[in-house]
């Protein structure tokens, strides 16, 4: 008989978590221009849209990744957090949050596959400003050696082809 209790074992990922920091971060217009990669990518439909500014002193709040980049390009601020996630928060989200000159992409939720492509195509846009690219594994060389086998079977059967009795066909 199975009697319950808690197990040795933790229980099953059910959702999606990742987290990643750039310092000496400089393109403002990079991380706007994220933003929108993760909402197309999710993707995020409906979408909801918040940026935060100046959370920790006087915080303004704006709802369009538009309004928010005027904003920064009239106003000094000290910190900024955009937040775009789908209607249902806890299936996919993905935020930017930037301060001084350092930057931090999170992503989370239940709906691993959107909150996993957003994450991934804001993360590949920042990295691109880096000059950084996804891993790739390259391209394995010719297997000369076995090409050249083949070509040594064929020239062999060929040649055996060739001296093949054509005496056969008289009978």
């Amino acid at each position: 008989m199975f009697v319950g209790g808690r197990s040795a074992y933790p229980p099953a990922v059910a959702r999606f978590e990742l987290s990643e920091r750039w310092c000496s971060w400089k393109g403002i217009d990079v991380i706007f221009t994220a933003a929108r990669e993760a909402i197309d990518a999710g993707p995020l439909d409906p979408v909801i849209c918040e940026v935060v500014f100046d959370e920790e002193y006087d915080p303004f709040t704006i709802d369009t990744l538009e309004e928010a980049h005027e904003h920064l390009s009239r106003n000094r601020v000290r910190s900024m957090e955009i937040i775009i996630s789908h209607i249902n928060e806890d299936e996919a989200r993905v935020t930017l949050y930037y301060s001084g000159d350092r930057l931090q992409l999170n992503g989370y939720g239940n709906d691993w596959t959107r909150a996993r492509a957003a994450y991934d195509a804001a993360q590949a846009v920042l990295a691109g400003h880096f000059g950084i690219t996804t891993f790739k594994l390259p391209q394995p060389p010719r297997d000369t050696v076995g090409e050249t086998r083949k070509r040594l079977v064929i020239e062999e059967l060929e040649a055996a082809l060739e001296n093949v009795d054509s005496g056969l066909d008289d009978r």
